[in-house]
């Protein structure tokens, strides 16, 4: 294959580790891949098979570290997830520019709200229309009735 850089030089393949600056941050490596090379100007091109199930498991390898989520690692998990900044605000239950902070490191992430993401992302969803201030919020015209009863020492709801 002819770099699309240059277009002078057959591009050199082979088998290398690839520092994945794309994904947004700064310390991730994806090992063994298949990797293009110009050896006119320089240019590299990663073949990178599966990337939706590669950011997956960056994902989940984020919201299993300890410590605080860092800037680059919150926005890494929200386009993960396929939010806008506006949508990410909208189901976090915060203001927009609340969002930029995080984001931007100005302000860290409150407890609440990092354990929320986690979760989000650890149940694996791509949440598309999941606006949990409109269920929280929502006016119901009549209170639901929750019945239980008792069955074999254990409570059950009843229908």
């Amino acid at each position: 294959m002819e770099c699309r850089e240059c277009n002078k030089a057959e591009m050199i393949e082979k088998q290398d580790d690839y520092h994945y600056r794309e994904c947004g941050m700064d310390n991730v490596i994806i090992m063994g891949i298949t990797v293009r090379t110009c050896p006119s100007c320089g240019s590299v091109m990663p073949l990178i098979p599966n990337i939706e199930g590669l950011h997956d498991a960056i994902a989940h390898v984020i919201i299993k570290k300890d410590g605080s989520l860092a800037p680059p690692e919150i926005v890494f998990l929200r386009k993960s997830l396929g939010w806008s900044g506006t949508i990410f605000a909208k189901n976090m239950s915060c203001d927009k520019a609340q969002i930029s902070k995080w984001e931007h490191g100005a302000v860290k992430m409150s407890k609440p709200y990092e354990l929320l993401l986690r979760e989000i992302i650890a149940i694996g969803k791509k949440i598309t229309d999941y606006h949990r201030e409109e269920i929280v919020w929502k006016r119901n015209p009549h209170e639901l009735r929750f019945n239980f009863k008792l069955k074999r020492a254990a409570w059950k709801e009843a229908a």
